[in-house]
Protein backbone atom coordinates (compact mmCIF):
# COMPACT_ATOMS: atom_id res chain seq x y z
CA UNK A 1 0.00 0.00 0.00
CA UNK A 2 0.91 3.16 -0.68
CA UNK A 3 1.26 5.97 1.61
CA UNK A 4 2.06 10.07 1.27
CA UNK A 5 5.29 11.18 2.44
CA UNK A 6 4.68 14.06 5.38
CA UNK A 7 7.67 15.77 4.27
CA UNK A 8 7.24 16.31 0.55
CA UNK A 9 3.49 14.78 -0.04
CA UNK A 10 5.40 12.31 -2.76
CA UNK A 11 3.42 8.30 -2.86
CA UNK A 12 5.77 5.69 -1.19
CA UNK A 13 5.45 2.32 -0.30
CA UNK A 14 4.40 2.33 3.50
CA UNK A 15 7.57 -0.34 3.86
CA UNK A 16 10.30 1.53 3.10
CA UNK A 17 12.42 3.18 5.67
CA UNK A 18 12.64 6.75 3.63
CA UNK A 19 11.19 8.93 1.17
CA UNK A 20 12.85 7.97 -2.40
CA UNK A 21 11.84 11.50 -3.08
CA UNK A 22 13.65 13.84 -0.28
CA UNK A 23 14.87 11.10 2.24
CA UNK A 24 12.67 11.92 5.21
CA UNK A 25 11.90 9.06 7.49
CA UNK A 26 8.75 6.78 6.98
CA UNK A 27 7.55 6.92 10.43
CA UNK A 28 4.93 3.62 9.42
CA UNK A 29 8.18 1.56 9.44
CA UNK A 30 9.29 0.25 12.52
CA UNK A 31 11.95 1.99 14.78
CA UNK A 32 14.18 0.10 17.48
CA UNK A 33 11.15 1.12 19.79
CA UNK A 34 8.52 -0.69 18.57
CA UNK A 35 10.42 -3.67 16.66
CA UNK A 36 8.71 -6.97 17.52
CA UNK A 37 10.24 -8.87 19.85
CA UNK A 38 8.09 -12.33 19.85
CA UNK A 39 7.45 -14.45 17.01
CA UNK A 40 3.74 -13.45 17.61
CA UNK A 41 4.22 -10.09 17.69
CA UNK A 42 6.35 -10.41 14.41
CA UNK A 43 3.15 -11.99 12.29
CA UNK A 44 1.27 -9.06 13.63
CA UNK A 45 3.44 -6.62 12.62
CA UNK A 46 3.62 -8.29 9.31
CA UNK A 47 -0.38 -8.48 8.91
CA UNK A 48 -0.56 -4.47 9.83
CA UNK A 49 1.83 -4.03 6.86
CA UNK A 50 0.36 -6.42 4.48
CA UNK A 51 4.03 -8.05 4.12
CA UNK A 52 3.35 -10.67 2.04
CA UNK A 53 5.73 -13.36 3.76
CA UNK A 54 4.93 -16.19 1.32
CA UNK A 55 5.86 -14.59 -1.56
CA UNK A 56 9.34 -13.36 0.31
CA UNK A 57 9.41 -16.48 1.28
CA UNK A 58 9.89 -15.84 5.02
CA UNK A 59 8.11 -18.53 6.94
CA UNK A 60 7.26 -17.23 10.66
CA UNK A 61 6.54 -19.53 13.54
CA UNK A 62 7.43 -23.06 10.97
CA UNK A 63 10.03 -25.28 10.32
CA UNK A 64 9.55 -24.67 6.26
CA UNK A 65 12.17 -27.18 4.49
CA UNK A 66 11.58 -25.94 0.96
CA UNK A 67 14.35 -24.29 -0.81
CA UNK A 68 15.04 -20.72 -0.98
CA UNK A 69 13.48 -19.25 2.51
CA UNK A 70 14.06 -17.37 5.40
CA UNK A 71 12.14 -18.67 8.89
CA UNK A 72 11.86 -18.51 12.60
CA UNK A 73 10.81 -20.98 14.55
CA UNK A 74 10.33 -22.40 18.04
CA UNK A 75 10.95 -26.23 18.52
CA UNK A 76 9.98 -28.84 21.21
CA UNK A 77 12.50 -27.34 23.64
CA UNK A 78 11.98 -24.39 23.89
CA UNK A 79 14.35 -23.11 21.42
CA UNK A 80 14.15 -20.56 18.85
CA UNK A 81 15.77 -21.16 15.26
CA UNK A 82 16.16 -18.49 12.56
CA UNK A 83 17.35 -20.41 8.92
CA UNK A 84 18.08 -19.71 5.37
CA UNK A 85 17.51 -22.53 2.99
CA UNK A 86 19.23 -22.47 0.22
CA UNK A 87 18.31 -23.40 -3.42
CA UNK A 88 20.54 -26.53 -3.61
CA UNK A 89 18.04 -27.69 -0.12
CA UNK A 90 21.51 -27.31 2.21
CA UNK A 91 20.31 -25.33 5.37
CA UNK A 92 22.35 -22.44 7.63
CA UNK A 93 21.63 -21.94 11.01
CA UNK A 94 21.68 -17.79 11.80
CA UNK A 95 20.62 -18.38 15.11
CA UNK A 96 19.96 -21.38 17.16
CA UNK A 97 19.36 -20.72 21.22
CA UNK A 98 16.90 -19.53 24.00
CA UNK A 99 16.78 -15.54 23.26
CA UNK A 100 13.43 -15.08 21.54
CA UNK A 101 14.18 -11.05 21.42
CA UNK A 102 17.52 -11.74 19.87
CA UNK A 103 16.06 -14.73 17.18
CA UNK A 104 13.31 -12.24 16.29
CA UNK A 105 15.62 -9.70 15.80
CA UNK A 106 17.79 -11.20 13.23
CA UNK A 107 15.00 -12.51 11.00
CA UNK A 108 13.40 -8.89 10.99
CA UNK A 109 16.81 -6.89 10.35
CA UNK A 110 17.10 -9.43 7.02
CA UNK A 111 12.82 -9.26 6.38
CA UNK A 112 13.52 -5.31 6.27
CA UNK A 113 16.69 -5.58 4.34
CA UNK A 114 14.82 -7.59 1.77
CA UNK A 115 11.55 -5.60 1.69
CA UNK A 116 13.77 -2.62 0.27
CA UNK A 117 15.84 -4.25 -1.61
CA UNK A 118 12.64 -5.72 -3.47
CA UNK A 119 10.95 -2.30 -3.63
CA UNK A 120 14.10 -1.03 -5.44
CA UNK A 121 13.60 -3.25 -8.27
Amino acid sequence: MEIRCEYCGSMLSENLSECPNCGAPNKAVATASDAPQTIEELLDFCRRRHIPLEAAHFHIGEDYRGPKAFGIYKDEDGLFTVYKNKSDGTRLIRYHGADEDYAVNEIFQKMRAEILVRHRR
